[in-house]
């Protein structure tokens, strides 16, 4: 099974606190890695670098323990916490929250009550945290499968210090073709848990996701029934939310055809890219499709625009810069250079252009492109 990055879980225990009992089933976890220190021990320096999460147990709340939760809070104001202690009175309530607690357990607990508290906890630092971005076909043939696995690629092997957490999520259903282009045809039947989308969780993403050579994780299925399922619907936004979860970064394969959840996709994603090509009616679709996302997002939603497959020109294109700027109304746009004997090639191999050559005008072309889009503040540009 495929590594992913466990959540670092730093466990304080003050003199008289003794919880070890129910943390088992956290120490026990594959997701979490979990670091048990007594007050005096508190790190030096405390920050999201080191920690996800810090849990306290407290017996009450004295001055020696709103000395641990002041010390805490003045190195990590931000990092989530959890506290649990004995019960408390209104007045030492009112001050644990001050210290801004994520979540207080009233003692004894249990193991589950810890793991519940946990897990919601650490779904709250991934949606805050975890950046998802949609590559949107304005029409068919416009490039959005070739431009998403390659971005995927790129994020996940040149624009981070240490190695990315990079998914490419394809929904297109009716061909699957990320797993065609890539020859990484994923075989699982979907149809198997279309009646029962509730049993998607993080072990079963961990069993559905293959990794690329690369690096990057790929959800890719051909199964043109789940666009009429009546369960489809419910079992595509599950499938997001669950991979969306899982991995800091999230490219999604949005197909140009119309879905009964590509609006609601539209609507939670943190940024969109529409691939149009050069000629007035894809440009068209494209200015309908900016308008769609304005709607549901407002102005000041990044989208942006890829004018792919274009030709240089000595005197010019038939549709001039100036134009586009008119036509896309402040829109940011791009260009991607037309490659069909590299692109070609790597479609037929089963591999990436950057595989091929590392030094091609598309590559260096979306590279720069992808150094616009916000990823997060690890980013090196």
């Amino acid at each position: 099974m495929p590594e992913t990055p466990r959540t670092r879980i730093l466990m304080i225990t003050a003199d008289g606190a003794d919880q070890d009992e129910v943390t088992v089933a956290l120490r026990g976890s594959s997701e979490f890695f979990v670091k048990t220190i007594n007050p005096s021990k508190l790190p030096k320096k405390l920050t999201a670098q080191n920690a996800d999460l810090v849990l306290v147990d407290l017996q009450g709340l004295e001055a020696e323990e709103v000395q641990i939760l002041t010390s805490v809070r003045a190195q990590a104001p931000i990092v989530p916490l959890i506290v649990m202690s004995s019960e408390l009175p209104p007045d030492a309530m009112r001050q644990l929250f001050k210290f801004n607690v994520q979540d207080w357990l009233n003692k004894p607990v249990t193991a589950d009550q810890l793991m519940m508290s946990v897990m919601a906890s650490v779904r709250k630092i991934k949606v805050k945290k975890n950046r998802v971005h949609a590559i949107v076909s304005s029409v068919g043939g416009a490039g959005a499968t070739t431009t998403a696995i390659n971005m995927a690629d790129l994020v996940a092997t040149k624009f981070f210090r240490k190695s990315a957490n990079v998914a490419l999520f394809d929904l297109d259903f009716s061909t699957g073709n990320c797993g065609y282009v890539l020859n990484m045809v994923n075989r699982f039947n979907l149809g198997s848990v279309i009646e029962t989308p509730q049993r998607i969780d993080t072990e079963f993403i961990r069993t559905i996701q293959q990794r690329h050579k690369r690096g990057f994780y790929l959800y890719s299925f051909k199964r043109p029934e789940m666009s009429t399922d009546l369960n489809g619907y419910e079992l595509v936004l599950r499938l997001l939310d669950a991979v969306s979860l899982e991995h800091g970064q999230t490219f999604l394969d949005l197909p140009y055809y119309e879905t009964e959840w590509k609006e609601d996709v539209l609507a939670a994603v943190n940024t969109c890219t529409l691939l149009t090509e050069l000629n007035l009616p894809s440009i068209k679709h494209t200015i309908d499709m900016i308008e769609r996302i304005r709607r549901l997002r407002g102005e000041s939603f990044p989208v942006r625009v890829i004018v792919n497959k274009r030709v240089p020109s000595l005197f010019g294109q038939r549709i001039s810069k100036r134009k586009l700027r008119e036509l896309f109304d402040g829109v940011p746009f791009f260009f991607l250079p037309l490659e069909p004997n590299l692109i070609g090639e790597a479609v037929d191999r089963g591999m990436l252009p950057s595989e091929i050559s590392s030094r091609n005008t598309f590559i260096r072309s979306l590279t720069k492109y992808l150094k616009t889009i916000e990823l997060t503040s690890e980013t090196i540009l």
